[in-house]
């Protein structure tokens, strides 16, 4: 999905602190990221809580820009999930995320997330909760893409748009990788599958 956020949102982004290095800077310093991530001197604590309303002013204006290309999706007119790609994601998924989860190919709303996010050529489909715009039909036949997309679902469920975005903002690989990971273990899982001689 990898949501590249609107240059009005990457400009906020550009003092976001990382978790992770943030904790090694010594103390009377915070971490200051543009390009890379720099420690530097913080005696009055100032930066760093600019820095946490920067972080969530821009998780807000995410997940407003989901929420609405969400409605704009829907409205345009969305199917479940194809029989045949549900069926090979039983194993992995509760019936009641592929029974209400949603999709449709390409995005009409030229002010909409999935349709800015597919204009990189990389992406290949956009979760807007629980509803994914995939890139072309092709993709949207593909069952280990699903497997990826449907994980950002249940992250979505588990902790609200709203944490999402403030998730996606500061770490977006956290968000990514463990739905990466799943699009990997389902793709070979169903390779193994077909290659398995029938009994």
């Amino acid at each position: 999905m990898r949501l590249a956020l609107s240059a009005r949102c990457l400009g906020l982004l550009l003092l976001s602190a990382s978790p992770a290095f943030a904790a090694s800077c010594p103390a009377g310093q915070t971490q200051v990221c543009l390009g890379g991530c720099i420690c530097v001197p913080d005696p009055d604590g100032v930066i760093g809580p600019a820095q946490q309303r920067v972080g969530e002013v821009a998780a807000t204006s995410l997940e407003g820009w989901i929420l609405r290309s969400r409605a704009s999706a829907l409205s345009q007119g969305t199917a479940p999930i194809p029989p045949a790609i549900r069926q090979m994601l039983l194993p992995y998924y509760p019936t009641d995320v592929l029974d209400n989860v949603r999709y449709r190919v390409g995005d009409a709303d030229d002010m909409a997330a999935a349709r800015t996010m597919l204009q990189n050529p990389d992406i290949k489909a956009v979760t807007l909760v629980d509803v994914i715009v995939f890139r072309n039909e092709a993709l949207a036949q593909d069952a280990a893409l699903w497997a990826h997309e449907l994980f950002h679902v249940q992250q979505y469920r588990q902790w609200g748009s709203l944490e999402f975005a403030r998730r996606y903002t500061r770490d977006y690989d956290a968000v990514e990788s463990p739905a990466y990971r799943q699009q990997f273990d389902v793709a070979r899982e169903l390779r193994q599958q077909v290659q398995r001689p029938a009994h």
